[in-house]
């Protein structure tokens, strides 16, 4: 294999990595946005009406897909562990949440709202710092 083989290989492996980065930034803003959302879902349901509600869940339960293509792509885009971490972290907290909206105790299940603000944060962390890391690797 000659030089020439050797460079394209390298170029092509390192745009493959970087579109995978550009995913996790999106897709950890779409999951922060989405939460914003089932937010303002569970407002509607309070305040308007408790149709809204079968909204909020239908959301919820759509939104459980982007925190296993995090991982997914964050794995492609070689990025560091930490940020595989808070991945993965951002699935099993989601994991936890859809427990905690099924839980019977009420003071277990008030923890849902709260959950909801921790899931926020380490996705608009998640974006915000593999952002930061692909405008230092260009």
């Amino acid at each position: 294999m000659s030089t020439l083989d050797d460079a394209q290989t390298v170029r092509k492996e390192s745009g493959l990595i970087r579109w995978a980065r550009i995913a996790v930034v999106a897709l950890a803003w779409l999951f922060a946005a989405g939460v914003v959302v089932q937010v303002f879902l569970a407002g509607l349901s309070l305040f308007e009406s408790p149709d809204y509600w079968e909204d909020h869940k239908s959301l919820g339960r759509s939104l459980g897909v982007i925190p296993i293509l995090l991982i997914l792509v964050a794995l492609v885009g070689r990025l560091p562990v930490r940020l595989i971490g808070m991945a993965s972290v951002l699935l099993v907290l989601f994991g936890v949440q859809y427990l905690l909206a099924n839980i019977d105790e009420g003071y277990l299940a008030a923890l849902h709202p709260v959950n909801a603000f921790v899931l926020f944060g380490i996705s608009t962390q998640l974006g915000a710092n593999t952002h930061a890391l692909l405008n230092s690797s260009s």
